[in-house]
């Protein structure tokens, strides 16, 4: 499943949520070298927004494997 951020899916847990960004990320990285230990790869999103986006504090992260287990198809764009 390919997961689209500024998107609203369905989740099983939470209804609605909105999919902020897919992130990679780093145990340690090196700014000189550009090189780091990859943690992952992220999910952020969020059930709780307005027309702006995410509401402050109330965004999650989950890994990508984890995250499309829980979440159905997309409902639709996020339009700000």
């Amino acid at each position: 499943m390919e997961i689209e951020a500024d998107s609203i899916y369905q989740h099983n847990e939470y209804d609605e949520i909105l999919v902020l960004g897919i992130n990679k990320r780093y145990e340690a990285y090196t700014t000189e070298e550009k090189t780091g230990v990859e943690d992952g790869v992220y999910v952020q999103y969020t059930d709780q927004w307005d027309g702006y986006g995410a509401m402050i504090g109330a965004t999650r992260s989950d890994p990508v494997a984890e995250f499309t287990e829980s979440v159905g198809e997309k409902v639709r764009r996020f339009k700000h």
